[in-house]
């Protein structure tokens, strides 16, 4: 998918509304996988606009997500939904007693 003209590019929307950030973009902007942008509608358009650093605010599966990977190095890759609930189980395991 190409320019259109100059600072406009062309992307496809995917099913369930997701459209791809171009890599080149997304290091100017210095957007990470699992970072959060402010979607804004304008006007004339959407504006997507990364969130600043300071407001960003990890859960505690993004801050354990691959924490124990080295030890893990023959069973099978965790996701963040398994971290997520076994958290989630851990805590409400603790809140019973």
């Amino acid at each position: 998918m190409g320019t259109t003209s100059k600072g406009s590019l062309k992307r496809k929307v995917f099913p369930k509304g997701q459209v791809v950030i171009p890599v080149a973009l997304r290091k100017k902007y210095h957007i990470e996988i699992g970072d959060h942008v402010d979607v804004i509608s304008k006007p004339d358009g959407i504006l997507l606009k990364p969130m600043p650093k300071k407001e960003r605010k990890k859960s505690l599966t993004d801050c354990l997500f691959g924490v124990f990977g080295k030890y893990a190095k023959e069973k099978p890759k965790l996701k963040k939904a398994d971290i997520n609930e076994a958290t989630e189980a851990g805590f409400i395991e603790d809140w019973k007693k």
